[in-house]
């Protein structure tokens, strides 16, 4: 009986630790949007307020843009990205590990073609930095916008890693995606926590878009 009570508060203690870690990537991926919006939202103030301003017409003189055909396959590789990782954490939580495998890698591809298009795009701009408001609102949002591109595809890609060297521990009990074992639902949360990033992303891709490519 002495064993029992001496054993149980070492279990409880490991209880509260995964429970810990749990509630720890839950709120870590929420913090992330939150310091990716902030990261952007003087970005979004300059362009609203230079657009608005227009000091002697030199928001847009030459209603000069970066290129729309790069900007327009940035765009389509981050939805599409969000979409096939979307796609495989729900058939992940279904029990299917190889479809996450596989659109995991496919979303990863996707991700890092759009952060080197964003690069790129900068090497090809038909305009200086100080050329016009625009011009600076764009040069100062690009390498930012990369950078976080980079960032995500970076936190996918130690999930990979850390499921193909960790598949055969994973994978008890019926798999990854519904094991109860402590370190599947840990990998489950870290991936849930991914995807909802990655998707408030991709939103906000689509707003950028519609600022630089189309207004």
């Amino acid at each position: 009986m002495s064993e029992i009570t001496e054993d149980r508060p070492v279990v409880d203690e490991e209880q509260l630790y995964h429970e810990a870690a749990i509630g720890s990537l839950w709120w870590g991926s929420r913090i992330s949007i939150a310091l990716t919006i902030t990261a952007f939202g003087g970005l979004v103030f300059a362009y609203f307020y230079l657009r608005s301003l227009n000091s002697h017409g030199l928001w847009q003189p030459h209603h000069e843009t970066a290129s729309v055909l790069l900007g327009s396959l940035i765009l389509a590789c981050v939805l599409g990205s969000a979409i096939i990782q979307t796609v495989g954490a729900r058939r992940l939580r279904s029990g299917s590990t190889i479809d996450w495998l596989v659109a995991g890698f496919v979303s990863l591809g996707l991700g890092v073609l759009a952060g080197g298009f964003q690069i790129w795009e900068l090497t090809r701009l038909n305009f200086f930095p100080a050329a016009s408001g625009y011009a600076g609102v764009f040069v100062a949002f690009a390498p930012v916008y990369s950078i976080i591109i980079l960032l995500h595809m970076y936190w996918l890609e130690t999930q990979l890693v850390r499921l193909v060297r960790n598949r055969a521990v994973l994978d008890g009990d019926g798999g990854v995606g519904i094991s109860r074992q402590p370190k599947a639902e840990n990998f489950r949360a870290n991936i849930e926590g991914f995807t909802y990033a990655w998707n408030a992303l991709a939103i906000m891709s689509i707003l950028f878009y519609v600022l630089f490519y189309v207004l």
